[in-house]
């Protein structure tokens, strides 16, 4: 086990899952008698006995010690995969109640920590497809691509994989582990991390000094830093994103600096609408480049693999238009300091991104440390045409993450054949009435939008 699989299963406890899921949306086939999608795709799966070595890997935790895998030789897909039903009248409010609870419960380590658990019951007829990975197997947007790898372009083809099927999950490469590939690629790291010292100091430098870097720990206190436990709530939207692109032309602002913006005027509201909007700007984490695919803004090409930097929200400003300036200035810069880094050296600043974190439990004695960011906002690219499984068309895609310790609210978004899916994820507590701000995020787009066309000439 790697030190960041490992790392993820010793920081795990009951009252923080760590587990990362997937909700997909199915549109039934053609000529499908009502309300038997559901036990049909089920079937289906169960029949896909044959399971990739990514699917067949536990935890082994020794009560002290570092942990290692094991392999089931025998998968009990029934129990893997799971058939229920929307309670209630089956609306969409109903279904994300469900999904709250659901990505409340942790993974079983007793079992190789996935499910899948398919839902009918929806008043619309669409059939609901709950999917979850401990985050020592894989990252959200591996869980996502091996969702979209059992999919295929094709409406009529009947013969789609289970994503835990051999040809989808490839087989587990290792680490080269031959000393002299490790003594070349150790000295390369350390050369490469070498070179970011003045890189770092310069752009920090200037970034402080014109107060455009935003650094872990200038973040005010909010009640999105506060202590979590382990129930969730759920809330979903999506939006065209050709509204979004439309409004990113207007103002001539890239679209992610546009839905940043768009995140940025929800929160702000929803703060307002609690009495808890502290004085100084809010600011994000963004674990992996927020590139929607129009133009890459954070380091060149909008590809810089697993990473994290921190941005300014600018929730201190009140019009629209002021706050999106100074979302795309404090982008701007963060994207700066990223183009002059390496891969390997943009995975050491976000290390050092991440590693106040750890300070949480300090934190929560002493009240003087500010959180290192107060709240994700991540992008994971959906595919750009339409997509089946058996026939079934994928109608909408929802990524929920998990919560850090410490960080009681996250906003994850995906892109799907001209739609922008939006899924928010709090705590129970800590965030009450989660999903206002899915209602404020649609406010904030108009308002922005609004904004936008009364100071066009």
């Amino acid at each position: 086990m790697s030190p960041t699989e490992a790392m993820f299963v010793l920081f795990e406890s009951p009252s923080h899952p760590m587990h990362v899921a997937t909700l997909t949306l199915f549109d039934p086939p053609r000529g499908t008698a009502p309300g038997a999608h559901a036990a049909e795709m089920v079937e289906r799966l169960r029949a896909h006995a044959e399971v990739a070595e990514l699917f067949r890997k536990r935890p082994s935790r020794p009560l002290h010690g570092y942990p290692w895998w094991r392999l089931d030789k025998h998968i009990d897909l029934g129990y893997h995969v799971r058939h229920t039903a929307v309670p209630g009248e089956g609306t969409m409010a109903e279904l994300l109640s469900l999904v709250s609870q659901m990505h409340s419960m942790p993974l079983d380590p007793q079992h190789p920590m996935w499910e899948m658990h398919v839902i009918e019951g929806l008043t619309d007829g669409r059939t609901a497809v709950y999917t979850k990975f401990h985050l020592s197997l894989t990252d959200g947007a591996s869980g996502m691509r091996l969702l979209h790898r059992a999919l295929t372009v094709e409406p009529d083809l009947h013969d789609c994989p289970a994503p835990w099927s051999p040809s989808v999950a490839a087989p587990t490469r290792h680490p080269s582990r031959n000393p002299r590939g490790v003594l070349r690629s150790g000295l390369v790291t350390t050369r490469e991390l070498t070179a970011t010292v003045p890189t770092l100091i310069r752009a920090g430098y200037h970034g402080l000094t014109e107060e455009h870097l935003t650094l872990p720990l200038q973040s005010p206190p909010t009640i999105f830093n506060a202590p979590t436990g382990r129930a969730r709530k759920v809330a979903a939207r999506s939006w065209p994103l050709n509204q979004l692109r439309r409004l990113a032309a207007c103002t001539g602002a890239p679209l992610d600096v546009v839905v940043l913006t768009m995140c940025a005027g929800a929160l702000r509201a929803y703060l307002l609408e609690q009495y808890a909007l502290p004085e100084a700007p809010l600011t994000a984490m963004l674990p992996v480049p927020l590139d929607l695919g129009e133009s890459p803004s954070i380091g060149p090409g909008g590809n810089r693999g697993i990473g994290a930097m921190v941005v300014s929200l600018a929730t201190d400003e009140d019009d629209p238009l002021t706050r999106l300036a100074r979302i795309a200035d404090s982008v701007a810069h963060t994207s700066g300091i990223v183009a002059a880094l390496s891969r390997t050296q943009f995975q050491l600043v976000s290390a050092l991104m991440l590693s106040p974190i750890m300070l949480d439990p300090v934190r929560r004695v002493l009240d003087d440390i500010p959180p290192p960011f107060n709240v994700m906002i991540s992008y994971t690219p959906g595919p750009t045409r339409p997509r089946y499984w058996n026939g079934a068309h994928l109608d909408a895609v929802y990524p929920i993450p998990t919560l850090a310790r410490g960080q009681a609210l996250s906003i994850t978004l995906t892109s799907r054949s001209g739609q922008l899916h939006v899924t928010v994820v709090g705590d129970r507590t800590a965030v009450p009435h989660l999903h206002r701000i899915i209602g404020h995020l649609d406010t904030a787009l108009t308002d922005l939008d609004t904004a936008a066309r009364t100071a066009s000439p």
